[in-house]
């Protein structure tokens, strides 16, 4: 949740690796020939630094006898083939590679990143036949907010970012208004429903609007994940047709036409379902990613018409209204959290979970499908992920356990534990002189935590 923007420290190395893929200062090794069925690599080493490996995929027909473009994956957890596999199916379809790191972190030093990347830039250089104007990054959560830092020192090669749960900058002047103006590049930003980062995407993407640079965002029903592989193959789908328009890749008429009619097919049925947020979203897209035609009239009149509509009009009122509660909410708990670290001794639990109005907000989430129903579930997963993973881990690099096991039994009272938190839950038990706490027992059992 700390912005990894800047941490290029000068760009070196990413002016090295600019100089790779711009001149072709590394001799092709390892060609890797005819592959006439798509095919994965789940682990290849890479030759310019063992320490680092991805999971690799050719499309069908791959051969050296022409360019390809490449889509880079930084998974947050180093997830190489789960996080490359939601994108192979329209890989697979538009004939793109895919490179995905094993060594890719968030909330871990920049550098894990930056050597990844690099690692992965100058093994597609050695093993492979690149499209060097259509590079593309996609990440999620700490790693999506890392792409900027990529994307400019290889920009004119970059030709868009797939940005999941995580916006890559908001600073005035931040890297991302070098792009301002730019119709070859392209941004794609998605969120699910739930996730805590939800406003910072849908905001992001608004920023890119104003400074005229392409973008679509999709919305989708889950939490703090990548989004499900037919979301990620929208992505490919629209960076192909972003590649067209802006003249990276020659035009695919038929192709074009068939997207676009089932893109009009898909707003017109999220209209007459009632969607209508949703439905606008789409003509627009619609209307600023295809050539004007008497089909894209129909999507800016659908438009205007739903822009018009009182529905719309007090959907997007609420929305406003609650993302300002939102940030409010957020501020409340970076106080109460900082309030708890300022006491010489750890608060009682009920306090703590009390001032953070947890069983308010539970209570809210569960009436049903609606904007503020949804809000208060992105706030309590907000708050679970401070209390479960951020709290609790600076706590134990302070060498406080007792607290660290006061934000763990916090975070029980939104959603149980599990992955690192249990490794915290282990640590601070292990380490800790607290008595054990009521609140955790049966947490983690399969990690031996039983009463």
């Amino acid at each position: 949740m700390v912005s990894n923007l800047g941490f290029w420290r000068g760009w070196g190395s990413a002016q090295v690796m600019l100089l790779t893929i711009l001149m072709g200062t590394v001799a092709p090794q390892q060609s890797i020939g005819q592959a006439p069925a798509g095919r994965l690599e789940e682990r290849v080493t890479s030759a310019a630094d063992t320490t680092q490996h991805y999971a690799l995929y050719l499309p069908p027909g791959y051969s050296q006898d022409r360019t390809w473009p490449i889509l880079f994956v930084l998974d947050p957890r180093g997830r190489a083939v789960s996080a490359l596999r939601l994108f192979q199916p329209a890989a697979e379809q538009l004939r793109w590679l895919i490179m995905s790191s094993y060594n890719s972190r968030s909330d871990s030093l920049p550098d894990a990143n930056e050597n990844a990347m690099e690692a992965m830039l100058i093994s597609a250089q050695e093993r492979l036949s690149i499209d060097r104007s259509r590079l593309y990054l996609a990440g999620f959560s700490g790693t999506a907010r890392a792409l900027l830092g990529f994307a400019v020192p290889l920009r004119g090669h970059i030709a868009g970012l797939i940005a999941v749960g995580g916006a890559p900058g908001f600073e005035p002047s931040g890297p991302d208004t070098l792009f301002a103006g730019d119709s070859t590049f392209a941004f794609f930003g998605a969120a699910g429903t739930h996730d805590f980062n939800y406003e910072e995407v849908l905001a992001m993407a608004g920023r890119f609007d104003s400074m005229n640079v392409p973008f679509r965002v999709a919305v989708f029903d889950g939490a703090h994940s990548w989004p499900p592989a037919d979301v990620c193959g929208e992505a490919l789908q629209w960076l192909e047709l972003r590649a067209m328009r802006a003249g990276r890749r020659t035009i695919d008429s038929t192709w074009v036409r068939i997207r676009l009619q089932s893109e009009l097919a898909r707003a017109e049925n999220l209209r007459t379902l009632g969607h209508w947020e949703d439905a606008l979203r789409l003509y627009e897209a619609v209307t600023r990613d295809y050539l004007p035609s008497p089909a894209t009239s129909r999507a800016a009149e659908r438009a205007v018409t739903l822009r018009k509509s009182d529905a719309v009009k007090r959907y997007r009122s609420e929305a406003r209204k609650l993302t300002r509660e939102y940030l409010e909410q957020a501020r409340e708990t970076e106080k109460t959290l900082a309030w708890a670290r300022s006491l010489s001794a750890p608060p009682a639990p009920d306090k703590l979970i009390g001032k953070l109005e947890i069983a308010k907000l539970r209570k809210i989430a569960s009436q049903g499908d609606s904007l503020r129903a949804a809000n208060a579930e992105r706030l309590l997963a907000r708050m679970f992920a401070l209390l479960a993973f951020y709290e609790p881990r600076s706590y134990l690099a302070q060498q406080s356990p007792d607290r660290a096991l006061l934000m763990l039994e916090a975070a029980t009272k939104i959603a149980p534990l599990q992955g690192e938190s249990c490794t915290f839950l282990e640590e601070a038990r292990r380490t800790g002189s607290a008595p054990p706490r009521a609140g955790l027992v049966g947490q983690c059992t399969s990690a031996g935590d039983s009463p």
